[in-house]
Formats: C-alpha cells, structure tokens, sequence
C-alpha cells in the first residue's frame, strides 16, 4: 500500500558520490576555499606552495574565527555558518568538498575555544566510509588546510591563484608576495545601489567570456542586460557587484550560474534600468524610440535622442562598400528626410542634385526615431521621377520601373528630376523639379549580372563624362557575389570595370569608340612585354594575319 504523505530526504547514499560534487580543478578549490575564509572573517588569506610528489603541497592560512565542531566542517551541507551568513549568501555546505579525493590535512580553533584541534583526511576518506580522528592541537585562532595537488606546478598555481583573486574582497598572499586585486567595477560610467549589490554600467560590447558578475571573487559570466544605441554604435552593458541581497540565488555547489527566479528576473529589470540611469546622468543619448519607451516604463525619464541625422547619400549596389564620409547633421526646420531608395534612382537623383539648393539639407531616413517629436516634424523627400524627352517618344522612370519601358539605351533632348517634399506636420507637400543628365533603370536580374540589365538615359554634354558614366555604372549594379567560385572580389570587379567602360564609350561616342576602349582594355594587361624604350603598332584587317611592329620610341614634341 502506498503512503498518504512523503517529503523529500537525502539518501546516505549521497555522500558517496561526493567527488563528483566539484571538478577537483585547483581553481575550483582555491576559490571555494577562499570564500569559506572570507565567510569565516579573516583579514587576509596566505597561500603557501612547495612541491611535493609529482605535483605541488598548498597550505592555505586565514585568521578567521576558525571552527568549533569537526563533524560540521566535514559535514555535508551543514555550514554551521551564522543566520546572518546564511540570509545574505545562502551558502550550501559544501566548499571544503571541492577537496574531496585530495589527500588534505585541516587545523582550527575556534574563537570561543581554549584549544583548536585537527584531521587527516586521505584520498579516499571523503565518503564516510572510515572514521576521521580528531586530534588536540594548541594553535592560534584561525584555519589552516593542506592538501597535495598532482599535477600541478607552482607557476600554475600562481597564475589561477592570480585569477581568482582578482576581484577578491580581502588581501591574499602567495609565498608571503601580495597578489594583485582589482575593483570589479573600477572601469563602470555610473553605479547604482540594488537591494544591498552594485550594478555598474559598462561602454561597450561584452565578450563572450567577459564576467558580468562578482560573488565575493568569484565571476559568473551570464549576460544580464545591455542596450545598444540606434545611431552611432555605441552599446551599453550591465555587471553585477554582488552583496548580500537576499533571495539571488547561484546554483550549487559551484555557483557559477543564477537560479532563474523572481529575484533573478527583478536583477534583469534592474539592470536595464540602471542602464537607462546612465544615459540620463549624461543626459544625452541616441536610443531607437522604442527604447526611450522602454525606459519611462521602467520609471527613468529620459529627454529625446539627439536631433543628429547623418547626411544623405545614394545608396550603392555593393553597400559594404560605401567609400563616403559619415557625416552628421543637426536636423532642423530645413531638414529633410529621404526615403530609402534602391541604388538606381539614388544615384540620378544625387547627380542631379548635386549644385541643387535643398542638397545640403538631405539627411538619411532613420525609422528607428519614428515617435520623437523633432523627428516627426521634419519634412520628407520621395515620389521621385524622371521625366525623359527622346523625339516623340517619352518616358517616366521612377521606382518601380520605366513608363514605357526602356529597350535600350536612350539619348534624350532633356531629363527632368521631379520630386515632391511632404511636410509631415502640416500634411501638405510641394513638387520641385530640376534638370538632370542622366537616369537609370535596372532590371529585376540586374543588380548581380553585370552591366547587361541597365538601360541609361542621358543628355550629352561635358559634365558627363564616359569616366564619370562609369563611376556611376559600378555605383547602380556592381555588387560582387558571394558565390566562392565567382572568383576574387578584385578579379570581379576588373572585369565589371571592364564591361563599364566600354558600355560608357559605346553609349556616350559611338561603337567605334566602344570598340577601341575593349581592345585598350585587352592590350591593358599585357603592356608589360614591351620594353620601355620599344612602342608597338598593331594592324588588324578582316581575313588576315595580326600584323605587329616594334620600333623605337619616338621623341616627345
């Protein structure tokens, strides 16, 4: 028959697994053992190494209160700490179990006690299976543990001694030198007090194995909370300088994860809001307003981001390419938004801007500021359009195309850019219109196939030049393909280059000329074989041989 009522117990069996309680690494011991000194009270830990027996003897010593009963110190899970120790830490019994299969030798005497005492516990002692002796022992106050560490050298130990000590909160000394410590959160920007921790805030990405939180020395590395500013790149990271807070709680035994509870959640919440607490200290800052949102809801009021937008430029078929200058501009009454648009019309709309007053006035789209009140107020550029006069025959190429389409290359009598700026506030819009020289369309499959996709429409004249057509070629349709067997991006873009000057030349002076800059484009690559003081004539006639002649260089003039 079942019973009615069970509770939970811990087998006695359990103890016999207890070398598997830890992972028998020296930094795991050395920083169980430290925070077991500083619970204890010491003023200082010293650490002393020596080699012993393929591997090194370590005596730790502090000068806490030490002991009382031996059976507690190897007792499983029964600290014997204070209730103040066991409210603000929540420790589990089990740190001097990180030398458990460790031939160790341990030394106390209480405060309150006129002698200490002390045990020897080998290797294969930890699991309850033989009885301790408990010696006298006439000693000052304090701990001293010795344990022997196969394997490891002295140089190790310093090296994780230095470790696990670096944000440890009491001084510690190795072979009597002082090891260095750090202040967990010497580098934080702001710090806030929280239920008895700190949270600092850090400028910056974390890394992967970056610590983001200080038990006592000991460094977990769970990211708590960042927050990344919309504009600008600059991020913002939280670390946690743990007190005694009660109710966060670190899994046992090792305590190098957060137990995710309510305590852990309201840590989270608290983090990012003491992020915000920052920016609003420097009372400036460049959040997406989702996050200034996100902010007042957690109780922090934050001015807008910083009306600053960068100023405009055409987008470019190969965007990680962008050979630009960033620049800012401080939006105001004159500032104009320009909606994305794709590289084609960008760049006929730039060129055709380029001498146009509103130009210096253009800022990039930035629809992560879309709630900000300066932001909603300004005024927005779109609906662009060119209208091409070619005979009888017209076009419009806008966004979404060319009306009618465009089945070659057009050599128009004039180009008129027609745009409208919208003033969001006031929900009226104007149409402004300017000439412009050339524009483009590009093709559904054009963007990644070479120049074979693009129709240009084109007004000659001396500022368009077939160097200038070119550089606006490779900025409409070059983007280089990450297909590995596309060749190099150098080797790519040779070739687009290649097939641009010539489109240019053919476009621009004819076929012949367009002939001419491939057959340049061809002997390019091989002028090298021509000796310097050499020049070269080449005749070429249909049904015949290459003709090829050498003679020297003519003088100059």
């Amino acid at each position: 028959m079942n019973p009615t009522v069970i509770r939970p117990s811990v087998s006695p069996k359990t103890i016999t697994k207890v070398t598997r309680l830890f992972n028998g690494t020296i930094g795991d011991i050395l920083g169980e053992l430290l925070q077991n000194s500083r619970r204890a009270g010491a003023s200082r830990i010293d650490l002393a190494c020596c080699a012993d027996q393929d591997g090194a003897r370590l005596t730790l010593v502090d000068d806490g209160t030490g002991v009382a009963d031996p059976q507690t110190m190897i007792a499983l899970g029964d600290s014997g700490w204070s209730q103040h120790i066991h409210e603000a830490e929540d420790p589990a019994g089990m740190g001097v179990f990180s030398l458990a299969g460790k031939d160790t030798r341990i030394s106390t005497r209480h405060a309150d006690a006129d002698t200490g005492w002390s045990v020897h516990v080998p290797a294969d002692g930890w699991t309850g299976a033989q009885d301790i002796a408990v010696q006298p022992l006439a000693r000052p106050v304090g701990t001293t543990i010795s344990f022997l560490m196969p394997g490891v050298s002295e140089h190790t130990t310093e090296r994780i001694l230095r470790e696990v000590a670096k944000f440890y909160p009491l001084p510690v000394f190795f072979n009597g030198a002082q090891v260095p410590r750090e202040d967990f959160l010497a580098k934080a920007i702001y710090i806030a007090e929280w239920n008895g921790s700190q949270i600092g805030v850090f400028e910056g990405r974390e890394y992967h194995q970056d610590p983001t939180t200080n038990f006592h020395g000991m460094v977990l590395t769970r990211k708590l909370a960042s927050v990344s500013e919309s504009l600008g790149g600059k991020t913002y990271h939280a670390r946690l300088d743990i007190g005694a807070t009660p109710g966060l709680a670190l899994v046992l035994p090792a305590r190098k994860e957060f137990v995710e509870n309510a305590a852990f959640a309201a840590l989270q919440a608290a983090c990012k809001r003491t992020i915000y607490a920052a920016l609003a200290h420097r009372g400036q800052h460049r959040l997406s307003f989702e996050n200034w949102k996100e902010a007042r809801d957690l109780g922090v009021a934050l001015p807008e981001a910083d009306p600053c937008l960068p100023r405009w430029h055409a987008a470019i078929a190969e965007s990680d390419n962008v050979n630009v200058e960033y620049e800012e501009v401080a939006a105001g009454a004159d500032t104009i938004l320009v909606a994305d648009l794709e590289p084609d019309i960008a760049q006929g709309l730039e060129r055709a801007l380029r001498e146009h007053p509103l130009r210096p006035h253009l800022v990039e789209n930035h629809p992560a500021y879309a709630g900000y009140g300066w932001y909603d107020a300004l005024h927005q550029l779109g609906n662009v359009r060119f209208y091409v006069a070619a005979g009888e025959q017209g076009h419009v190429i806008a966004e979404n195309g060319s009306f009618p389409p465009l089945d070659d290359h057009v050599r128009a009598e004039t180009i008129e850019l027609r745009f409208c700026v919208f003033h969001r506030a006031s929900e009226t819009q104007r149409e402004e219109r300017n000439p412009a020289d050339v524009a483009f369309v590009v093709g559904e499959d054009g963007w990644y196939s070479g120049v074979d996709q693009i129709r240009i429409a084109f007004v000659p004249g001396p500022a368009l030049t077939p160097e200038t057509l070119v550089d606006l070629i490779e900025n409409v349709c070059f983007c280089a393909s990450d297909d590995s067997e596309a060749d190099s991006w150098d080797t790519q873009h040779e070739h687009f280059l290649r097939d641009a000057r010539e489109l240019a030349a053919r476009v621009l002076l004819g076929e012949d000329e367009a002939i001419a800059a491939r057959i340049r484009d061809t002997l390019a690559g091989i002028l090298w074989v021509i000796p310097k003081d050499r020049q070269v004539a080449i005749t070429v006639a249909p049904g015949t041989a290459i003709n090829v002649q050498l003679s020297a260089c003519q003088p100059a003039g």
